[in-house]
C-alpha cells in the first residue's frame, strides 16, 4: 500500500499553511471575490442562452458552466468559494436550463444525478486548480527563497567582523519579509556582544525581551506563532553554534498572520548559515590571538637570547678585569689599576644603560608605563643627556646649538631624556673617536624639534626603513666594540610617539646620521599610556 512520505506531509503542511494564511488574508475582500462570482456566472448564463438559442447540445451548457467554475478557482481561493461556485453553477442550470424553466423545481428525477455530477465535478476541479495554483505559488516562494539564501550567503562570506555580520544579516532579512529584524550575537559569558535592528526597534517592550530570553536559554524558536510566549509579537529563532545558542534572530510580522512553514524554515536555513559564519570569524579571532601570543613569545626569546649575548661581553671584561686587580693588586702599578676600574666603569655603565632600555621596553609591553606629563625645559633636558653620555664620550666632541630663549614644553623629561642619551649613545658607538656630534633645538608655533647629527659613516640607504624596529640590529660598524641591541632606536620611537610626536631618520651628506624628532607645544594628557607598537 502506498504511504506517504515526510517530504510529502511536508508539501501538504506547506500547502494548508498557505491556504490558511491566504484565506485570512482575503477574509476583507470577501465581497470582491462574491461581485467576481457573480459576474462569471452572469457571462456563463449569458452564453448558455446564446448556445440554447442555436440549438446546441445540452452537454455545451454543463461545460460552459464548469469552465467558469474553473475560471472563478483560479482567480478566487478558497474552499468556500469553491463551493459556492459550483452551487452556483448547478442551480443556474436548473434554473434556466431544464424544465420547468425559470424555477428551481426539478421534473425530471434524472436531473438529480446530473446535479450531483454536474456539482462534483465542478468542486472537484477548482479543488484540484486551488491546489496546482497553491503549489506553483510554492514553487515560486522556493525559488524565491533559494535565491534569496544564495545571495545572503555570498554576502555573509564577505563580512569583516561579527558586527558587520550583524548589520548585513538584518538587513537581508529584513529585505525578505518587509519586516523589523533584530539580529544579536552572544559572547562566551552569554553576554550580548553586537546587537543591530534594522527597521524600528520593536524589541526592547517586556514580552519581547522574556521571548527573546526564553528563545536564547531553550534553543527554540519562542514568540508569536509559537506555543512559547505567543502573546509576543516578534519570533525569535535561535542560532545555534556547536556550543550551543550563540545568538537570536528577531522578525515582527504582521500581527493578524503568524508565520508560514516557509518562512519558518527560511529563517532557520539563515540562522545555520549564520552560525557557520560567525563561528568562523570566532576562530579566526582566536587563530590571530594564538598567533600573536606564538609572535608575542617569540619576540621574548628572542629578546632573552640577544640580552644573555649582549650581558655575557661586558660582563665577562668586568669579572676579568676585577679578577685580575684582586689576584695582581701588589704587583700592578696604580695606572694599570686606574685602567681597569676605568674598563670595569665603562662596561657598567653601559649595562646600566642597557638594563634601563629593557625595562621600559617591558613595561611598554604590560602597559604599566604612563606619561608624567610636567612643564619642562627643552635645554635642561638636552644638557641632563649630554652629561650622561660625556662620562663615556671623552674621545667625541658634543656642541649644542640653543636658541637664547628659554623653551619650554608639556612632557615627560625623565622619558624625552632617556630618548636623547639613546640617540646620543649610538652617535657616540658608532662613530669613529674624535668624531663631532651635534645636538640642535628648535621651536615653532605647534612643535619643539631636536636634532641630533653626526658625521659618521652613515646608514645605508636599504636599511633606513627597518631602523626603528625591535631587535633590527644596527647595520653600522660599532666602534667601541659593542653591538646594539636593537631596542634604542624602538624605545625611542615609542617614547615621542607617546608624546605625539614623529622621529625621523636619516643620512647626512656627504656623509653622517640625522635623527629628529618633534614633541608638540600643546600639552599631552597625563595618562596617555606609551605603546611599543610591537616593536
Amino acid at each position: 500500500m502506498w504511504q506517504k512520505t515526510s517530504s510529502d506531509e511536508q508539501n501538504e503542511n506547506e500547502v494548508f499553511a498557505f491556504q490558511q494564511h491566504y484565506v485570512q488574508h482575503n477574509n476583507s475582500q470577501f465581497m470582491k471575490n462574491i461581485s467576481l462570482l457573480t459576474f462569471i456566472m452572469l457571462i456563463c448564463t449569458l452564453l448558455s442562452l446564446f448556445i440554447k438559442s442555436i440549438d446546441s447540445i445540452e452537454s455545451n451548457v454543463v461545460m460552459v458552466y464548469l469552465l467558469g467554475v474553473i475560471i472563478f478557482s483560479y482567480l478566487a481561493n478558497g474552499y468556500v468559494y469553491n463551493f459556492l461556485a459550483s452551487l452556483s453553477g448547478v442551480l443556474l442550470y436548473n434554473f434556466f436550463f431544464t424544465e420547468p424553466y425559470y424555477t428551481l423545481e426539478v421534473y425530471r428525477h434524472d436531473y438529480l444525478i446530473t446535479f450531483l455530477i454536474m456539482f462534483i465535478v465542478g468542486f472537484f476541479t477548482s479543488t484540484l486548480t486551488m491546489k496546482i495554483k497553491w503549489e506553483t505559488f510554492l514553487a515560486e516562494e522556493r525559488e524565491q527563497r533559494i535565491k534569496a539564501l544564495y545571495i545572503i550567503g555570498r554576502k555573509l562570506l564577505s563580512v569583516k567582523n561579527s558586527g558587520h555580520l550583524a548589520e548585513i544579516s538584518a538587513q537581508e532579512i529584513a529585505k525578505q519579509f518587509a519586516a523589523d529584524v533584530l539580529v544579536q550575537f552572544f559572547n562566551d559569558n552569554n553576554e550580548i556582544s553586537n546587537r543591530y535592528v534594522a527597521g524600528s526597534d520593536l524589541f526592547v517592550d517586556d514580552k519581547e525581551r522574556v521571548a527573546c530570553l526564553e528563545a536564547c536559554q531553550s534553543g527554540i524558536p519562542c514568540g508569536f506563532g509559537t506555543k512559547l510566549f505567543p502573546k509576543a509579537h516578534g519570533y525569535y529563532q535561535p542560532i545555534i553554534g556547536q556550543d550551543g545558542v550563540i545568538g537570536i534572530i528577531g522578525v515582527i510580522f504582521s500581527p493578524t498572520m503568524p508565520p508560514t512553514n516557509l518562512q519558518t524554515g527560511f529563517l532557520e536555513t539563515i540562522a545555520s548559515q549564520i552560525a557557520v559564519v560567525l563561528e568562523r570569524e570566532k576562530l579566526y579571532e582566536k587563530q590571530a590571538e594564538t598567533q600573536m601570543q606564538v609572535q608575542r613569545e617569540r619576540l621574548r626569546a628572542d629578546m632573552f637570547r640577544t640580552i644573555s649575548h649582549d650581558l655575557r661581553t661586558p660582563l665577562t671584561g668586568i669579572i676579568g678585569s676585577a679578577n685580575t686587580v684582586l689576584d695582581n693588586y701588589a704587583n700592578i702599578s696604580d695606572e694599570i689599576k686606574k685602567d681597569f676600574l676605568h674598563n670595569i666603569y665603562e662596561d657598567a655603565c653601559w649595562l646600566n644603560e642597557m638594563v634601563e632600555n629593557i625595562l621600559h621596553i617591558t613595561r611598554f609591553d604590560e602597559g604599566r608605563i604612563k606619561l608624567n606629563i610636567e612643564e619642562e625645559a627643552a635645554e635642561e633636558i638636552i644638557a641632563e643627556a649630554i652629561s650622561r653620555v660625556k662620562k663615556h664620550a671623552h674621545n667625541h666632541q658634543i656642541n649644542t646649538d640653543i636658541p637664547p630663549s628659554l623653551i619650554l614644553l608639556q612632557a615627560d623629561g625623565v622619558l624625552l631624556t632617556r630618548v636623547l642619551v639613546n640617540l646620543l649613545e649610538n652617535a657616540v658607538n658608532y662613530t669613529p673617536e674624535g668624531s663631532l656630534i651635534s645636538v640642535s633645538l628648535s621651536k615653532n608655533d605647534e612643535n619643539v624639534l631636536f636634532e641630533v647629527n653626526d658625521n659618521g659613516p652613515g646608514i645605508p640607504e636599504e636599511d633606513l626603513p627597518h631602523i626603528f624596529e625591535r631587535f633590527y640590529p644596527h647595520p653600522a660598524k660599532a666602534y667601541g666594540g659593542r653591538r646594539s641591541t636593537g631596542l634604542g632606536l624602538s624605545l625611542c620611537k615609542s617614547i615621542v610617539e607617546a608624546h605625539g610626536g614623529r622621529i625621523m631618520l636619516s643620512n647626512n651628506k656627504p656623509h653622517g646620521t640625522k635623527v629628529q624628532f618633534w614633541i608638540p607645544v600643546k600639552e599631552v594628557p597625563s595618562d596617555a599610556a606609551l605603546n611599543s607598537d610591537s616593536r
